[in-house]
């Protein structure tokens, strides 16, 4: 393993959780690049093991936005049925659909498509970020909701990430909830749906006709995981008395963008 190529990644994992723990999002927008950037080799090895590095990033992030009332146990646990089993489905998509250029297309169009609508709502500004909407928190509003979520863990699943792209919309705009509340919630959603997908993937690995062979990148979870965990730790503690709600959304957006282009080069 090279030291300074090791260093690299664990600066721009630091970095990512440090930002990406004030967003409701695990880190697997950015994790998933810099790791097929960095020597790990394929879609297939990277999403794993980003979605252990998502599972730190939430956990920090729990951490704090709980101590501020801001995760809704009862509400996550009534989503977390859908995002399990979307979880699954994104795992065996990746695993037995996608080949590495088809994975990277795919990722570029979805950051592509969410940055656009939430630059649509950031510039527009005309909902309360900061109060909840208690007319919105509907019995079929939380099953629609309930039952989207199998969205996020498809995306969990098959990306590597939190699921958190569709988790923090759905309940901002579909629920009602304020938006710090939607990312410490979400973040309480990411734990439980990565660590499935990345049980799939195991999984996967031991039931192939060849001897089980654990992966040798696998030694970065590991090495990375207290590194993502101190950094989200850090940034979400930070974040919550630091920056304004409208800042978050806009640094989200940053990322996002900055994600897609990095894959769209690769692409091209």
């Amino acid at each position: 393993m090279d030291p300074l190529l090791l260093t690299l990644q664990a600066l721009l994992i630091f970095g990512v959780a440090f930002i990406y723990s004030n967003l409701g999002l695990g880190g697997g927008l950015l994790f998933v690049p810099i790791l097929l950037s960095t020597s790990v080799p394929s879609s297939d090895i990277a999403v794993p093991i980003s979605l252990t590095l998502t599972i730190a990033t939430a956990a920090s992030s729990v951490i704090n936005h709980y101590r501020l009332g801001l995760v809704d146990f009862h509400l996550g646990g009534v989503l977390v049925a859908g995002a399990l089993v979307g979880a699954l489905v994104g795992t065996f998509f990746t695993l037995k659909v996608l080949d590495e250029y088809t994975f990277k297309a795919f990722f570029v169009t979805v950051l592509l498509a969410f940055g656009v609508y939430m630059v649509r709502d950031w510039i527009r500004n005309t909902r309360s970020v900061d109060e909840d909407n208690g007319a919105l928190m509907t019995r079929p509003r939380v099953v629609a909701t309930a039952a989207a979520t199998g969205g996020s863990g498809f995306l969990s699943g098959s990306m590597g990430i939190g699921g958190g792209l569709l988790n923090v919309p759905l309940l901002v705009y579909l629920l009602g909830r304020k938006t710090r509340k939607a990312i410490g919630t979400s973040s309480l959603l990411i734990i439980p749906t990565a660590a499935v997908g990345f049980a799939a993937y195991l999984i996967d690995i031991a039931v192939r006709p060849i001897r089980f062979s654990w992966p040798e990148e696998f030694v970065l979870i590991p090495i990375l995981m207290p590194i993502v965990f101190v950094g989200a730790y850090i940034g979400s503690r930070w974040g919550l008395n630091r920056l304004k709600t409208r800042s978050v959304a806009l640094i989200f957006i940053l990322v996002l963008f900055i994600a897609a282009a990095r894959l769209l080069y690769d692409l091209v």
